[in-house]
């Protein structure tokens, strides 16, 4: 049951005005570069401090500390699929200090496919992309292909 406030209209949808938002500047340019297979332009949105949270049970699991770590995961990422790793993002999202982005990912290794809608949760200081955690959209297939 939906109820609502005396003397309210339901419109049927909400508008608003577009609002400048440069950590939403800053995570696009961030899934153009994933696109693209841009790391360098990636890993400069890092902070040095950053922190990579990936879940599961596979080898790739784990939380990594710093921007090499993070820089060491994404290049074991793309050694075992053997460089077939791609990243296809389709929403980018952000409020207040935090941004989502919304991501297919597609890979191929020991005769195995991914093909995965993701979520990646990122915590933004000013423009720098200090934390992230990412969410398989199937947990059990994460592990299986990256196993």
């Amino acid at each position: 049951m939906v109820s609502r406030l005396p003397g309210r209209r339901r419109t049927g949808a909400v508008t608003s005005e577009p609002v400048e938002n440069p950590d939403l500047d800053v995570l696009n340019l961030v899934y153009e570069a994933l696109a693209t297979g841009d790391f360098v332009t990636v890993m400069s949105y890092l902070s040095a401090d950053v922190v990579a949270h990936v879940p599961g049970s596979s080898p790739v699991a784990g939380d990594y500390l710093g921007k090499e770590a993070v820089a060491g995961y994404v290049t074991t990422l793309a050694e075992l699929s053997g460089g077939t790793l791609r990243f296809e993002p389709h929403a980018v999202i952000v409020t207040g200090r935090h941004g989502a982005g919304l991501v297919r990912d597609r890979a191929e290794r020991e005769g195995k496919a991914l093909d995965m809608n993701n979520v990646h949760v990122w915590h933004i200081v000013e423009g720098t992309l200090t934390e992230v955690w990412i969410y398989p959209g199937d947990q059990y297939a994460w592990d299986d292909f990256w196993s």
